[in-house]
């Protein structure tokens, strides 16, 4: 057997020669197998022209822009019989193939140009046509008979399966129609003492898998796409200056989200609460529970009762859509169609591997949204999104639109997997009884994820790794403009509480003339990480390399990430510090600086504490620390440096004894530990651009450390030469400059 290709310009011109031509599907299959370097023996393609990318063939085929013609006429063919007429074409043929049939079956030229492309109402235009199934043949009017069969139809929880279609058919009897509001029906006028029983829409076998094979390629034409982007992006961002004018100031990205594994949950919900995501899908997923033994009525009237339009509104715009787009009915809809995909193991196999090939295919400014499989939340957004139509599309999230071709195989499976629930066939059944069946339980309800913080955790084990993420993100930063938050506002809060186990890697913005050291020469590499206290110690402020990574190596950024002033004549390095290694080389212990956390430290750890422990107690709350920062930004440096010029100003601003004490007390943990009057207290940076009009936003973790046995930057570094030796690494800054 051999194989030969076509253009669907160059149709066979005899009728027994358009017999050959194989079913675009069937040919995609065969194809793929004969181009696979897995397959030891295969029949031939005899005009194949190796130079073609397999990928663009196979694309080419699924549309019916080229043919496989198959000699022996034993492949699964265009027809539905051996004749080549236009009647008997089969219909879930591509347009353009459907077109050039019958243009050349009526004589007509097919060279003219190609026809119109298919409408879809997704957000992109469709990739396939959607499949349909092929005509009923007509049957012959059967026989009349004495016989009778009653028939019952039932949920899992004994209601009647209301107005289900059925079908009984025998060798000379053949009746259908559809049951009452009990699911039962009384058939009469049967001939056959046997008979079959379908209960509910007929499935002929095949369609599932064909509809199946569509998806793939539907698939498979997606990652075309995104690698042809991926190397064209990744050859223009190389060729992009560091002081491109992006159009767009750094804070406005704030309002998006990090764009990594998040599912589509809320690119605009950086700073919201994303725990009533959780309520909400419980909601909708007990709702589901109870009906999963009942009608679709059942399920469609508990969705209403434990769901207002207000919950509606939340969930969908938790997803990312405009709420006034999508009703609750498309959310009802949406939410079965999703549970009905994910529970069909082979289809979602298919999505699980698209996902993996989707974010290898993605270039080096991207991070795919699907690290670990196409969540639940990602083809409920899909669906959604189709079932909307253009009416979604200015608020769809921006991978959505590229996923969104997608939305029309998903929603032709998941109707064809619904009728496989509610459809059960019975054969060789004796009438004059009664046949009785159920309709399957319908599958698990899947279970809506907020975000997901392990997936945009930065998990790195060396040095080089830890470079090649900066150089990651220094691409992303440029691409999309500025700064964009990588955790929401309670994510921080949240990590500010799980301590340090899974950072191996801190880093500590430093001004290159501190490398050197104090009247030390060029080169000399004597300074140390921080200033040393009297007692020969180090102690410095820093935070973790998975939180400065979104700052890139922007040293303002990073700078207004954890709250320090930027010096924009200074010159700076980020300093990354291996933690492990640092307990060994330099006996250093690091804690998260809550106030908790750091009044212990200071009481157990630190010499040069304050006296007076309760009073250290008493300002190191978060009501003294607003008192505090009030406090510094009204005092000039002269009173900042002289304690009688202190004393004097508190004093003529309205402080008592006790409260010049107290901001004394406050003070001298400042010149001890460096807590200065922007520390929050709670483990978190405040973020000095986008806090404003009195609303703290918050930048990133920080972290203390102190080094009983300091090192200087040339032992840290190895001289500089990095290697097994050194545990700090010390990274060039360059300042990114955007446009206001």
């Amino acid at each position: 057997m051999s194989y030969r290709l076509t253009d669907v310009t160059e149709l066979p011109r005899s009728p027994d020669a358009l017999l050959t031509i194989v079913h675009p599907l069937s040919a995609v299959d065969i194809v793929s197998r004969i181009l696979s370097p897995y397959t030891t023996a295969s029949d031939p393609i005899e005009n194949l022209d190796s130079r073609q990318r397999k990928d663009d063939l196979l694309d080419q085929l699924a549309v019916g822009e080229r043919l496989l013609l198959d000699a022996s006429g034993a492949s699964p063919g265009i027809f539905r019989s051996r004749r080549a007429e236009a009647d008997f074409l089969v219909s879930n043929l591509s347009p353009r193939l459907t077109r050039a049939l019958n243009d050349h079956l009526d004589g007509k030229n097919v060279g003219g140009g190609a026809p119109a492309p298919l409408k879809s109402d997704s957000l992109a235009p469709a990739i396939e046509p959607g499949y349909q199934p092929p005509a009923p043949v007509p049957k012959a009017s059967p026989k009349r008979g004495a016989r009778v069969l009653d028939l019952l139809y039932q949920w899992p929880d004994g209601t009647g399966v209301a107005g289900a279609p059925y079908s009984v058919e025998g060798l000379d009897s053949y009746q259908s129609g559809n049951l009452d509001n009990e699911g039962k029906a009384r058939v009469t006028g049967l001939s056959d003492p046997v008979v079959n029983v379908r209960f509910g829409k007929p499935a002929p076998a095949g369609e599932l898998d064909i509809l199946r094979r569509q998806l793939q390629a539907g698939l498979d034409a997606i990652l075309t796409r995104e690698r042809r982007e991926a190397e064209r992006l990744d050859a223009s961002t190389d060729s992009l200056p560091l002081n491109i004018k992006a159009g767009v100031h750094f804070a406005h990205g704030f309002l998006g989200l990090w764009d990594s594994a998040v599912g589509l949950i809320a690119n605009s919900l950086a700073i919201a609460n994303l725990t009533h995501v959780g309520y909400y899908n419980r909601a909708l997923q007990s709702a589901w529970a109870a009906t999963r033994d009942s009608s679709d009525q059942a399920w469609l009237d508990a969705f209403k009762q434990n769901f207002d339009e207000t919950n509606k509104q939340a969930l969908v715009e938790a997803l990312g859509f405009d709420p006034d787009a999508i009703t609750k009915e498309q959310l009802v809809e949406a939410y079965e169609a999703t549970n009905l995909i994910l529970a069909d193991s082979e289809s979602r196999g298919m999505l699980g591997q698209f996902a993996v090939d989707f974010a290898q295919a993605q270039d080096s400014t991207e991070i795919s949204y699907f690290a670990g499989g196409l969540v639940f939340e990602t083809v409920l957004a899909i669906m959604l999104a189709s079932a909307g139509g253009a009416g979604v599309a200015s608020a769809a999230p921006r991978y959505l639109r590229k996923l969104a071709p997608l939305g029309e195989s998903l929603r032709n499976l998941a109707a064809r997997l619904k009728i496989s629930y509610q459809t059960r066939y019975h054969y060789n059944v004796d009438t004059g009884g009664l046949c009785e069946s159920t309709c399957r339980t319908k599958p698990e309800g899947a279970d809506l994820k907020p975000r997901d913080l392990s997936s945009r955790r930065l998990n790195i084990s060396s040095v080089e790794e830890a470079l090649a993420a900066l150089a990651a993100s220094r691409r992303r930063i440029i691409a999309r403009g500025g700064f964009t938050p990588k955790y929401t506002q309670e994510e921080l809060a949240y990590l500010a509480t799980q301590g340090l186990d899974k950072d191996r890697f801190i880093v500590r913005l430093v001004e290159e003339r501190h490398v050197d050291g104090h009247n030390q020469p060029e080169g000399a590499m004597a300074g140390t990480l921080g200033r040393a206290s009297p007692a020969g110690e180090v102690r410095f402020w820093s935070t973790t390399l998975d939180q400065i990574e979104p700052s890139d190596t922007c040293p303002r950024l990073i700078a207004q990430q954890l709250g320090v002033e930027y010096n924009p004549e200074a010159t700076y390095k980020l300093a990354i510090i291996d933690k492990d290694k640092a307990v060994e080389m330099a006996d250093a212990e690091t804690i998260i600086p809550t106030f908790k956390n750091l009044t212990d430290f200071m009481n157990t750890k630190l010499p040069n504490k304050p006296s007076n422990p309760e009073m250290v107690r008493e300002v190191m709350t978060p009501e003294y620390q607003a008192r505090y920062e009030k406090l510094v930004e009204g005092m000039g440096d002269a009173e900042w440096d002289d304690p009688d010029l202190r004393r004097d100003y508190l004093a003529d601003i309205g402080l008592n004894t006790q409260e010049i004490q107290k901001f004394e007390t406050r003070l001298k943990i400042q010149m001890n530990t460096g807590a200065n009057e922007h520390f929050q207290g709670n483990g978190l940076t405040k973020h000095t651009a986008l806090s404003k009009d009195g609303k703290v936003v918050y930048g990133a973790l920080e972290t203390y450390t102190v080094e009983k046995s300091p090192q200087t930057f040339y032992t840290m570094t190895n001289g500089g030469n990095g290697g097994p030796k050194a545990y700090v690494e010390l990274v060039d800054l360059t300042p990114l400059e955007f446009g206001e």
